[in-house]
């Protein structure tokens, strides 16, 4: 069996896919123990001709081509075919350090680990660091899915729901068939790593460097689509979701708790502000549908902050989102109707 199945979904991606794939293949365990999944789904550059130059040089890389189904099938078509005792998850825009993979599967054998966090850093646009996560002192301890939840949420400052540099027991996953949702095209990651967590009950961390995540303009994390309407649906669809996990598992009262806390978030994301459609306009909306399908009040029992006081608000005083909503309209009216006579007044002056 081999120790890992690294899964790379990848869409108009070329410039970057060869690097990701070399610090992949210039690693310290045998070729013959991972493998390397890349799932080109429907790229409309040259990502498969790269792949495919490089499978002449490396016999551990599979290539799966597909039409177009975005990246949370993507993800799951690798996760069915994968033969790793674990699986990674690695963006195509990423790389890895040369050398420093072998300590993280021993230690996730060592302690039977079904999800390790791995550490980390974040790349500026120009490539120099912004931040790199290690979480030295939580290494060598078996935690609890849940209490690993909060450990990710310490730093306050970088992405807690990451899906990246996260080792995660294929079985484990398959026992619970643990997949992501589809139709999820902004925090898909969020939805699914709660699922994963509330269930796991042997979390590590382990804080030697290894994962390099970049930031590239043109990524959905970079993009304008969290403000769209086809965002929104996917909120909502990942809010219905956590939800009816919550009351098909065999969960425990902690367990049940705990899905508070993602509802909440998934909950108010589908509120948010969809561009080009008033923010009052899509709040009565939104909140029509919320109460149709059983969210009028949110469950607050293992809720904690931030979302614990909108939750609270959005239970006691919904009308508060609406008044708001209209004071950051009228405001942003007013400061467009003033740049806009700013710009005549500079017209007939000069």
């Amino acid at each position: 069996m081999k120790q890992l199945s690294i899964i790379i979904p990848m869409y108009n991606v070329e410039p970057y896919v060869e690097r990701c794939l070399r610090s992949l293949e210039n690693q310290d365990i045998p070729k013959n123990d991972y493998e390397i999944i890349c799932i080109n789904d429907g790229s409309p550059d040259n990502c498969r001709t790269v792949v495919e130059g490089l499978q002449d040089e490396y016999n551990n890389i599979i290539l799966i081509n597909q039409e177009n189904q975005g990246v949370s099938k993507a993800r799951n078509n690798g996760i069915e075919i994968a033969s790793g005792k674990y699986i990674m998850f690695v963006d195509p825009d990423d790389y890895v350090i040369t050398n420093t993979t072998n300590p993280l599967i021993t230690n996730a054998l060592h302690l039977n680990a079904q999800v390790a966090f791995l550490g980390y850093t974040y790349l500026h646009l120009d490539g120099s660091v912004h931040k790199t996560i290690l979480n030295k002192d939580h290494e060598g301890r078996l935690y609890s899915g849940i209490e690993a939840y909060y450990i990710n949420r310490i730093d306050g400052d970088t992405d807690p729901d990451r899906m990246v540099a996260v080792l995660l027991e294929t079985s484990f996953l398959k026992k619970y068939n643990l997949r992501y949702l589809s139709d999820v095209p902004y925090l898909e990651d969020g939805e699914f790593i709660a699922r994963i967590l509330c269930l796991a009950e042997r979390c590590i961390f382990i804080g030697s460097p290894f994962y390099q995540r970049t930031t590239r303009l043109g990524s959905a994390t970079n993009s304008s689509l969290f403000r769209t309407e086809k965002a929104s649906c996917g909120f909502f669809l990942g809010l219905c979701n956590l939800k009816q996990f919550q009351h098909s598992q065999k969960l425990s009262e902690k367990q049940k708790s705990f899905m508070n806390q993602p509802i909440c978030k998934f909950l108010l994301l589908t509120l948010h502000k969809v561009e080009n459609k008033p923010f009052r306009v899509n709040y009565k909306e939104t909140r029509k549908k919320l109460i149709k399908y059983g969210f009028k009040t949110l469950d607050l029992q293992g809720v904690v902050k931030p979302y614990i006081y909108y939750a609270y608000i959005y239970n006691t005083l919904p009308v508060f989102f609406y008044l708001n909503a209209l004071l950051k309209e009228l405001k942003g009216i007013i400061k467009k109707w003033l740049t806009v006579s700013d710009k005549k007044h500079f017209i007939s002056r000069y």
